[in-house]
């Protein structure tokens, strides 16, 4: 899709840019255009080599506060993955913060097989379609081993509790909003305020992916295996209950990935408020992406679902 985020790249620097981080001539340069924030590219060289381009949006674009410096978060998130588990990542070949070919940075990685889930979902029977949403609560337990000494976001794992940790996200939202005057329901960032004791049962800096959606898992539809996974730029230090997967749960997810993260005596309430910040990003980027007011006042139905969903739970 367009955006406002995504940097515009010539053929040129497309062409510099092989030639220099893969030692060979560009062939061919394909936009991939199904994201949503970064810009990417498929690039073929002369010797038959294929890579993935992804570049970050320019310095001159305002982000908000959480989306700061995420291109450093994935490359780093996506070595430590590959050379900590078994989850099908792409190998990163180089990562470029220079502004020497580009005004923004970038990385290359290698291109996975197979095709993005979303598109080919439909296109299979039911028991593949579980075979892969499996095959999505392995992968997920396997990222959730890795642990950290401290919670945050990747760049910024700061703070000694979740509770801390995600009352600080919540508040970066808050300053993104009213950077921008963005209108929300009155009370909305009281409501962690008020559950602090919900949040602080979590006591180990899990790394979540927070970003596994069917865009994201590569597949071959044929033989319903997962092929890889990628976008790794949202990644935290936190909950592993804040994974987006456990707000619209899959048998075959859950099957391999276990239940037990749903029995605590707050698991329910704190799923709400990890949906109460998904849809508050949502809202708010509305205005800093520029995007369709139809868009955004469907997200605003929402979280006022949210907000009375964490009512009832409490």
């Amino acid at each position: 899709m367009e955006s406002i985020t995504k940097p515009k790249m010539s053929q040129e620097q497309l062409a510099t840019i092989c030639q220099h981080h893969l030692g060979d001539a560009l062939d061919e340069a394909i936009e991939l255009k199904d994201g949503w924030f970064n810009a990417a590219f498929l690039l073929r060289t002369v010797g038959g080599k294929e890579s993935v381009l992804k570049a970050a949006p320019p310095d001159s674009v305002q982000l908000m506060r959480y989306e700061r410096n995420l291109m450093h978060a994935e490359v780093s998130a996506i070595r430590m993955v590959k050379a900590m588990t078994d989850v099908p990542v792409p190998a990163v070949y180089a990562y470029d913060s220079s502004r020497e070919f580009a005004e923004s940075e970038f990385f290359l990685t290698d291109r996975l097989p197979g095709r993005p889930l979303d598109q080919v979902r439909g296109e299979m029977s039911l028991d593949l379609q579980e075979q892969v949403d499996a095959q999505v609560g392995t992968i997920l337990r396997a990222i959730h081993t890795i642990t950290g000494p401290r919670f945050g976001t990747f760049n910024q794992a700061e703070h000694e509790t979740w509770a801390d940790a995600f009352k600080c996200l919540m508040g970066w939202l808050h300053q993104d909003a009213t950077d921008l005057g963005v209108h929300l329901p009155k009370g909305v960032f009281s409501i962690v305020d008020r559950h602090t004791e919900a949040l602080e049962s979590v006591q180990t800096p899990t790394l979540v992916h927070w970003d596994l959606w069917d865009g994201n898992i590569f597949v071959d539809p044929k033989l319903g295996v997962v092929t890889g996974i990628i976008d790794f730029e949202r990644v935290l230090w936190a909950d592993p209950l804040i994974e987006t997967n456990f707000g619209h749960i899959r048998s075959g997810f859950i099957q391999t990935y276990g239940d037990e993260i749903l029995q605590g005596e707050h698991a329910k309430l704190r799923r709400h408020l990890y949906d109460l910040y998904l849809f508050l990003i949502m809202v708010i980027e509305c205005r800093y992406r520029h995007l369709p007011s139809d868009h955004e006042a469907n997200i605003r139905v929402k979280l006022d679902e949210t907000i009375e969903a964490i009512h009832t739970a409490a």
